[in-house]
């Protein structure tokens, strides 16, 4: 039963994470579409009180990611020359994909019925 669990360090285990987020998107920017996401934006920022789960990750390049700055995510797309309805419904396809999120404390509880 053990025999598919793997302990992988620290460093592997983001660098995976992260990368199934960039590959969530191809491998470009969810923005601009047009250049290759080297870097991860939390669409809410976290100096307003965004979190680092996937939900509020999104492939980027550097310039988007930069010109976005802490503004809303939403409000400067929607202002950007290359602005698109469809790439706009897929990022929000993957912020209300929060599985996770939603189960909260039920997911540990429901851990707790099963192994008592």
């Amino acid at each position: 039963m053990y025999d598919e669990l793997h302990c992988l360090k620290s460093s592997t285990a983001k660098r995976q994470f992260r990368n199934s987020i960039r590959y969530a998107f191809g491998g470009l920017c969810a923005y601009c579409r047009c250049r290759r996401a080297t870097t991860l934006d939390h669409l809410k920022p976290k100096c307003r009180g965004g979190s680092s789960l996937r939900s509020n990750l999104l492939p980027s390049c550097l310039e988007c990611n930069h010109s976005k700055g802490s503004e809303d995510w939403l409000n400067w797309y929607s202002n950007q020359s290359f602005y698109n309805s469809v790439a706009k419904e897929l990022i929000e396809e993957w912020i209300e994909n929060k599985q996770l999120e939603r189960m909260g404390d039920e997911r540990i509880e429901h851990r707790t019925e099963i192994y008592t």
